[in-house]
């Protein structure tokens, strides 16, 4: 047995044994970090993590420790029921993002009960202090906290809702293992997050297919990150707002950058105006389309034919 499994059994043992005394309270991380003290706090806290891989019921039970993507995505599948696929991507989203929400509103619960001892209710979770108190004890502390937890937040939510596309795209069928790759995820700024491969003969011969991936906001983000990235070319995201993609910004899109779709929540995509839907590219007809029943669709028709099917605008 490696050292690494013997300290991950460690853990786990430390974090059952709480559970098995009936303790609510969550565990202090430096309470697990004291059990090594010879080894950093970093590598420690991938320990935890490792036995929040192997034991899910560990998650949110230790303050400040979120677990990895992968884990919260088998979570999520768990809950879902069934594997990630494009109709279930956007139900999916939402039961991994109520998830992290969850897990963060308990840290900083935490957070709050530790910093203030007995000013704080935690009955009621109501503050009873005065504000010198309530300033010193934990809004200038709560500054440098909230610093460390967004960074974990923001790395994560990025992190996962493109791994929710990767998922939906393995379960369709798709293979990122290097003898059969169909698909691949890259992060460099001229190839966008996601390849799509076709292998072809003749004249036409291979094709790669760039997405960029973003997370609910397009703002200017979308755009600069298509026009960044090399053709063909399109977007995707659990975009949650119509008005960024008016009729203007969608031909922007087009002419741009151009992209040749953009993949969008139906929610999102039923609330557009007409003129925006009827935006159009040459080569792929309607730009503006429906992450649940066309992403993956589209994906797959690429890998199999080097193209996006073509759909009229105006239908």
């Amino acid at each position: 047995m490696s050292k690494r499994t013997k300290d991950i059994d460690t853990i786990s043992a430390h974090i059952k044994h709480r559970i098995e005394k009936g303790l609510t309270e969550l565990i202090d991380p430096s309470e697990i970090y004291a059990l090594f003290p010879k080894t950093s706090e970093t590598t420690t806290k991938g320990k935890i993590k490792d036995a929040m891989d192997q034991n899910f019921h560990f998650v949110g039970l230790v303050a400040s420790i979120f677990p990895r993507t992968e884990t919260i995505l088998n979570a999520t599948e768990k809950e879902l029921g069934s594997p990630v696929v494009g109709e279930t991507l956007v139900q999916a989203n939402k039961i991994a993002k109520k998830l992290v929400d969850t897990l963060t509103n308990s840290f900083i619960k935490k957070f709050c009960e530790s910093s203030l001892g007995n000013d704080f209710d935690k009955t009621t979770d109501k503050i009873s202090t005065s504000f010198q108190k309530l300033n010193s004890q934990l809004l200038i502390p709560y500054k440098e906290y909230l610093t460390q937890l967004d960074s974990a937040i923001v790395s994560i939510a990025g992190k996962l809702n493109q791994s929710l596309f990767v998922r939906a795209l393995r379960n369709s069928g798709f293979s990122d293992e290097q003898k059969n790759r169909t698909f691949s995820e890259t992060g460099k700024k001229s190839e966008g997050d996601i390849k799509i491969y076709h292998v072809g003969t003749g004249k036409g011969g291979n094709k790669i297919l760039n997405i960029e991936a973003k997370s609910y906001a397009a703002r200017e983000r979308l755009l600069r990150g298509l026009t960044d990235i090399q053709n063909p070319k399109v977007g995707v995201g659990f975009f949650n707002d119509p008005t960024e993609f008016s009729r203007a910004r969608v031909q922007l899109l087009v002419t741009s950058a151009q992209a040749q779709a953009v993949y969008m929540p139906l929610q999102t995509y039923t609330a557009l105006t007409a003129e925006a839907k009827k935006v159009a590219h040459t080569s792929t007809g309607r730009v503006c389309r429906i992450l649940e029943s066309e992403f993956t669709q589209d994906m797959t028709a690429f890998k199999v034919k080097g193209e996006i099917p073509y759909i009229n605008p105006h239908e």
